[in-house]
């Protein structure tokens, strides 16, 4: 379990307990620090007989660099990426080892649910099913992302400039660029469903200047990352007209905070997608 962590403290204690709770040995657990301060070191020797911590203090800002940073000392064959702010079922490792059994691969993915259970962060499929390269964007989110250490070391782990803190444009989308790298690579990955992590529900103004920069980079990581692994761009249009027609709809109905919402989005894939290289070859 590698968590990158940055200004949280009480969210860290409700993760960590939701480890202990798994009634296990077998795994360690690697706190990748960024914060300037001591504030984790009371909470970290809190749970040190329960848990195997080791805490690794970042150099390098970036959640995604300080995610390969704490995944360099894992000693295990799987590693896991915990949000610093989310937590698991009782029962979240022995399902994951329940689905090694049934279905042979090299990473397994589930779904975000908040504390009743309802999805969050996303759209996920319904069904469980093997992870193709049309599935990514349903299927994937990186805290619910299990992944064979192997496979993870040989297409060098996440991309540091994508993602959070990265200090780049392209805001998030690093675990469908991780997914696309390693079904590169000739590795297979599975969803289901019912593995779940459960994280808090973002309950903020969708329209606030925080959310619009914010959906804004994302969407410029999903124009980037799209592009760079060949999809072509008659598959990415669509995913520029839904934001336009936002646009005209909000618009026209009087709701100018969420058209300049979905301007947001729209500008930010275009921007995306041109800021990418073009793959040498390769279309999907």
């Amino acid at each position: 379990m590698v968590v990158a962590t940055l200004n949280r403290a009480r969210e860290m204690e409700v993760l960590l307990r939701s480890l202990a709770a798994q009634k296990r040995n077998d795994f360690e657990v690697i706190v990748v620090d960024q914060n300037s301060d001591d504030r984790l070191a009371p909470i970290l020797d809190a749970w040190k007989d329960e848990l195997e911590i080791v805490r690794v203090r970042a150099e390098n800002r970036g959640l995604c660099r300080a995610r390969n940073a704490g995944a360099a000392h894992a000693r295990g064959q799987w590693i896991l990426f915990p949000d610093d702010d989310c937590w698991y079922p009782d029962d979240f490792l022995a399902h994951l080892d329940r689905l090694k059994v049934e279905h042979s691969a090299d990473f397994y993915s589930g779904r975000s649910v908040n504390a009743d259970g309802k999805t969050i962060m996303g759209t996920f499929q319904n069904t469980a099913k093997p992870i193709g390269q049309d599935a990514i964007w349903t299927t994937l989110i990186e805290w619910v992302m299990i992944i064979r250490r192997s496979a993870f070391e040989e297409v060098g782990g996440f991309d540091g400039e994508i993602g959070l803190g990265a200090g780049t444009p392209w805001g998030a989308y690093e675990a469908q660029d991780l997914a696309l790298k390693l079904m590169g690579a000739g590795y297979k990955g599975y969803y289901d469903p019912t593995l779940v992590g459960h994280h808090p529900d973002d309950r903020s103004d969708r329209t606030s200047p925080a959310n619009i920069a914010k959906i804004r980079a994302y969407s410029v990581g999903m124009g980037y990352v799209m592009r760079r692994h060949g999809y072509s761009f008659f598959s990415y249009v669509p995913r520029l007209l839904r934001p336009l027609a936002g646009v005209a709809i909000y618009t026209l109905s009087g709701r100018p905070a969420l058209a300049k919402r979905s301007w947001e989005i729209f500008s930010g894939r275009w921007s995306g997608w041109k800021s990418a290289p073009a793959p040498a070859s390769g279309r999907i």
